[in-house]
């Protein structure tokens, strides 16, 4: 198998990239220009300091509340995405930088920025009716306006007719919820301050302006003051160093753990000096990761406040998101952005306490839960353990009555489906390496019903992927077996700033596979489609260890589809290989992300 790389398909990010060395587009460690991958990994990816802390009172928040709020506000949310008669569809917190404003009539927005209806009691009450255990909010973005009281004067405080400290009104609002309370702060990026990364290069007077300059000036004294003025800190989250010299990044960092000792640092800081990893921006892994790591989300599309996204993420997405975060063994943090004028749109807000009603009768499936010991989703859903239970999160309830775990290799010794807070005792049956639960036919909640599975010890499961008898299934090319083709991970953008992420096979060899190992519950027939895209007509191959073999030419395009490829037959429960082949086609551009299988009826 070739070397893994990470791929970026937006080019136009490439020659954003070349143009701004040390600066990076949305937030995001995973996107990197492939000729800068090595450098930039050892800067930022997911790189974090001495491990051994996971068991100690500073990471007990992070380790087992699991679900935080992340809030972007700032000047650039009084735009909400416009400027003057011009809709810049992409993460609103960026639009100075996109749409090219400058500084002058940047820092000018400041005059009539007045948030009147923030709230601070309102939106703790929120976070903690919504099931969050903390929040972070931007003290300060890449466009360097301080939402605090600071003596650089361009801040809410001094330069808005607000003249309110929206940031001390938080803290202390979260204190009074019970809430652990931390600051975003971008360290390297400043839009507006001589000498910050993608900020002007020369002072008032005409002098070149040089990072050490904002840095002494601004950055540092401004660390300072939301280490100082706003009582004890959960959070520092520094984002996007960049190019950021390492000793200043140390300097940093060093102040951080002397001033808030109680405080953790996430890994976007740079150069492994962050407490705990932070994954791509939207990024919720396929399979189990070790050590303590969040995935930051947005609740739409947009991380700030945006005029024309609606596209509010329902709380069944919240659920399946968070749960699937808390079962790879992570935290989940979750973004909110309230407009110009401090409110919170109603979308998030209703999706977000829904979620959290849910959580609220199930809290065992999120507080102080472990990762799942399939290391993988499941076909119906996720699991999250508690000690020798496991939590069974069934978003795709089995119509039959049978729910299937595949591989279970710890005795359970009672199994029952949570309803309106008790606990409706069920049966179970062995079918060779899997176990099957006799549920009733219809769900016993929605968005998602909870098995709660007792075992004789700690669950220890299989990791095989398993083929279901009574739902589909998917086999993600993240754990195939690739040869003589490239398997990459893929990094793009659907608008500026909004990320998907996968894992694609491509640049076929002759010969070239992706092979699958696979747990068959019960032989019988089922149905294969192959996820994949190219140019012109390509002929895919699949084979299985029992000979059977599947064969036909198809159209293409030039995005990820899924095409219905025929019947597979097993004949035999148990282990068994799937292998997929490119046997004809432009090798060059075909590239496959995942096969579907699903039971015959």
């Amino acid at each position: 198998m070739k070397k893994l790389t990470i791929l970026t398909i937006a080019t136009f990010l490439l020659a954003y990239l070349s143009q701004s060395a040390g600066v990076f587009a949305a937030e995001t460690p995973a996107a990197k220009a492939p000729a800068a991958s090595s450098s930039m990994d050892k800067m930022w990816g997911e790189s974090v300091g001495p491990q051994g802390i996971e068991k100690s009172a500073r990471v007990a928040l992070f380790r087992d509340g699991n679900y935080g709020m992340f809030i972007h506000w700032g000047l650039f949310s009084s735009l909400g995405g416009q400027w003057h008669d011009q809709t810049f569809y992409g993460i609103g917190e960026w639009i100075k930088r996109q749409m090219k404003i400058s500084e002058a009539d940047y820092m000018a927005l400041a005059k009539d920025f007045n948030p009147t209806n923030f709230d601070a009691r309102g939106i703790a009450r929120l976070a903690k009716e919504s099931g969050m255990k903390w929040i972070i909010i931007t003290a300060k973005h890449h466009e360097g306006f301080a939402m605090f009281q600071s003596a650089n004067p361009f801040n809410i405080v001094d330069a808005s007719p607000f003249h309110r400290d929206p940031m001390k009104e938080l803290a202390a609002a979260c204190r009074e919820q019970g809430l652990g309370f931390g600051f975003y702060y971008s360290h390297n990026q400043d839009w507006t301050a001589p000498g910050g990364t993608g900020g002007p290069k020369t002072n008032v007077d005409g002098t070149p302006a040089t990072f050490e300059q904002y840095f002494r000036e601004k950055c540092f004294p401004q660390v300072k003051e939301i280490c100082t003025q706003y009582g004890p800190l959960n959070y520092i989250w520094f984002d996007t160093p960049g190019d950021m010299p390492e000793n200043l990044v140390k300097e940093l960092a060093a102040y951080v753990r002397q001033a808030q000792p109680g405080a953790l640092l996430c890994s976007r800081v740079g150069y492994g000096m962050g407490d705990y990893a932070s994954k791509g921006d939207m990024e919720v892994p396929p399979r189990n990761a070790d050590g303590l790591w969040e995935s930051c989300d947005t609740i739409n599309d947009s991380w700030s406040y945006a005029w024309y996204d609606q596209n509010w993420k329902d709380s069944r997405e919240i659920l399946h998101r968070l749960v699937s975060t808390v079962a790879r063994g992570g935290t989940y943090l979750l973004n909110i952005g309230p407009d110009g004028l401090g409110h919170v749109p109603e979308g998030a807000t209703n999706s977000l306490l829904k979620a959290g009603a849910w959580i609220k009768r199930y809290p065992q499936v999120i507080y102080t839960a472990g990762a799942s010991p399939w290391g993988h989703a499941l076909a119906w859903g996720d699991a999250t353990t508690q000690s020798n239970k496991l939590n069974l999160v069934v978003f795709n309830w089995p119509q039959d009555g049978r729910l299937f775990l595949p591989g279970l290799q710890t005795k359970i010794i009672s199994a029952g489906v949570i309803s309106g807070g008790k606990l409706s005792r069920v049966k179970w049956v062995a079918h060779g390496t899997w176990m099957e639960l006799q549920v009733p036919p219809a769900p016993a909640d929605h968005p998602a019903s909870v098995i709660q599975v007792t075992l004789s010890a700690a669950p220890v499961a299989d990791q095989t992927l398993g083929v279901y008898p009574n739902i589909a299934s998917t086999l993600l090319v993240e754990f195939a077996e690739v040869s003589k083709a490239e398997k990459n991970q893929l990094n793009w953008m659907e608008k500026f700033g909004e990320w998907k992420q996968m894992t694609q096979a491509g640049n076929w060899e002759n010969g070239g596979s992706a092979i699958w190992t696979v747990d068959v519950a019960e032989p019988g027939h089922y149905q294969v489609d192959l996820n994949h895209k190219g140019e012109g007509r390509l002929v895919w191959r699949i084979e299985t260890d029992e000979g059977f073999k599947l064969q036909n030419q198809q159209n293409s395009a030039t995005v990820y589809h899924t095409y219905p490829f025929g019947l597979l037959p097993f004949a035999k429960a148990g282990k068994h290989t799937l292998t997929v082949s490119l046997v004809a086609g432009d090798r060059a551009k075909a590239s496959l992300s995942a096969v579907h299988i699903s039971p015959m009826e």
